[in-house]
């Protein structure tokens, strides 16, 4: 098997994952402004390019771990940004949000138990965890139209939970051989 050809840190997938983090100074302005239709618009452009980036790097075959890391910390800023924003100026209750955030901390934690495990640096694939992050995007959104909020963070806390049990059993018996080694 002939050795994989470097991709570059600057490519396609890795440039529009990367429009998600400069758009952050938006939804923060959105937030102290009240600007619900720009707070909406920031997000659904953040979920609509953290649905296709992946598609984009394999389209280009610019698949990389540091892509994939670049994805998840863009993920967690946004998530972080946006809970943060929502209580900070009353769109959302802090108890909530201060739940959400520390579940973000647990998962956290099992993402660097599973580099300890096996020695990768690498995004622990889950279908179930991006069920969660778009499930997170419209929880998001809902808090800016303030379309059931209580409602939507506690089924967002619930379903947190329970992917974080189904990743947290993946994470401490996945195969160490079958990783991906950067």
């Amino acid at each position: 098997m002939k050795p994989e050809k470097p991709v570059s840190l600057i490519n396609p997938a890795n440039v529009l994952t990367s429009t998600r983090i400069l758009v952050l100074p938006l939804a923060i302005y959105a937030f102290a402004a009240h600007n619900i239709l720009l707070g909406t618009g920031v997000i659904t452009y953040s979920g609509i390019v953290d649905a296709i980036d992946g598609k984009v790097a394999r389209y280009f075959n610019c698949s990389s771990v540091f892509g994939e890391f670049l994805d998840a910390v863009s993920d967690m800023l946004l998530f972080l940004t946006g809970m943060l924003g929502a209580a900070y100026y009353g769109y959302a209750p802090w108890s909530l949000v201060l739940i959400f955030i520390a579940l973000g901390g647990v998962n956290a934690l099992g993402r660097v138990i599973f580099v300890k495990r096996t020695g990768a640096v690498t995004n622990f694939q889950s279908f179930a965890s991006e069920i969660l992050g778009g499930f997170t995007f419209f929880t998001l959104a809902s808090l800016y139209l303030d379309y059931y909020v209580d409602v939507t963070i506690t089924l967002l806390i619930i379903a947190t939970v329970i992917i974080i049990i189904h990743d947290y059993y993946r994470i401490l018996s996945y195969p160490v051989g079958k990783v991906r080694h950067g």
